[in-house]
């Protein structure tokens, strides 16, 4: 739209799965975004660092209590500054992750921003060696984490996934594939699923397919 009126109150109305979903959905936008070039510091992930840690905050507190009309106000008003292209200026945008998420939503049927909360982890985990630095400022800027707590980059940057992958599932949302719902017959479909993902070129590193498949 050229011109939208929204007004928090009404997400009051929606499922509490929905609001887990949909928030992540939010969360992951901002990340897509995050973890891409320029890896240098720059304004634009400067203010996702900030969307991030308040969107954790607002996440937990309209989870915690569903009627929270400021939790839910600030999380409106972090969707907007999340796709209204102050963050995206210039980014290259990786959206692996969703180009990933589409496809096992269009063969399984199954909810976006499950599916989000599913893949993000492990196709960090899978890449993040190619944007370390980025990864690294994620686990202190975002989750806080001490540098010297960590014997290393790479173990700092792992820390900050797996602060990422705990509070998925702080947040109720699934975790594995087998929580999203699937059985044999969607595993079945993985190889063509992973074969049908479009590829990005603005991430760390494209993948291959056979890595689609491997996260």
């Amino acid at each position: 739209p050229l011109f939208a009126l929204m007004a928090p109150s009404y997400t009051l109305t929606m499922p509490l799965r929905q609001l887990r979903a949909g928030t992540f959905d939010i969360l992951s936008h901002i990340m897509e975004t995050y973890f891409s070039y320029p890896v240098e510091d720059n304004p634009a992930d400067d203010v996702s660092e900030g969307l991030m840690r308040g969107l954790i905050r607002d996440f937990r507190a309209a989870v915690k209590d569903p009627g929270d009309l400021p939790a839910r106000s600030n999380i409106m008003w972090a969707a907007s500054l999340a796709e209204n292209r102050i963050i995206k200026t210039g980014k290259t945008k990786d959206f692996q992750a969703h180009n990933m998420e589409h496809q096992l939503s269009a063969y399984t049927d199954c909810n976006h921003g499950e599916g989000l909360a599913v893949l993000h982890p492990a196709y960090y985990r899978h890449i993040y060696k190619d944007g370390l630095g980025k990864f690294v400022r994620f686990a202190t800027r975002v989750w806080g984490l001490d540098p010297e707590e960590h014997e290393s980059d790479e173990a700092l940057a792992l820390a900050g996934i797996d602060k990422l992958a705990s509070f998925i599932k702080e947040m109720g949302l699934p975790a594995s594939l087998r929580e999203l719902g699937f059985g044999e017959e969607e595993y079945e479909m993985l190889p063509e699923i992973a074969g049908s993902c479009f590829i990005s070129q603005g991430a760390f590193r494209p993948l291959t397919k056979e890595e689609i498949l491997d996260i």
